[in-house]
């Protein structure tokens, strides 16, 4: 087959992934444990020569932090680790953290997120709804 009938880039190595940013709230509030942590992964990619991207993303959510530490642990606030319970038995725990914190297939979630909304300043005992969850009843607050 004729060169003329292949694509030029063909060859050429898949571009590197990039990752989705995320924007740096106002205000940036973090946990103490979620601010060490970016900071260790600011200072291992710079050391390593790592994503300039990520750098630029930790460096930025960092220049703003606000380091939030729990005034009641008795009430969820940001660093909160939250049970709840549904109608039917299921328990399910939430932690409530900064922006650059947040992972949801391990259950953290952004302060700034409609369940944490829901469930910020509730005691347990309280029961709530959740968006697009039901009702639930808050079974445990703990903080680390």
């Amino acid at each position: 087959m004729s060169k003329a009938f292949t694509k030029e880039d063909d060859d050429a190595p898949a571009p590197p992934a990039r990752r989705r940013g995320v924007p740096v709230p106002e205000p940036n509030f973090m946990t103490a444990a979620g601010a060490a942590a970016a900071r260790a992964e600011l200072a291992r990619l710079t050391r390593d020569a790592g994503d300039p991207d990520r750098i630029r993303e930790l460096s930025d959510h960092l220049a703003t932090a606000q380091v939030v530490t729990p005034e009641d642990r008795d009430v969820v606030g940001l660093g909160a680790n939250v049970t709840v319970e549904d109608e039917s038995g299921k328990r399910t725990t939430y932690r409530l953290v900064g922006a650059i914190e947040a992972d949801p297939k391990r259950g953290w979630l952004s302060w700034q997120t409609p369940i944490a909304n829901a469930l910020w300043g509730a005691r347990v005992g309280d029961a709530l709804e959740l968006p697009r969850g039901g009702e639930v009843e808050i079974v445990a607050i703990a903080y680390d």
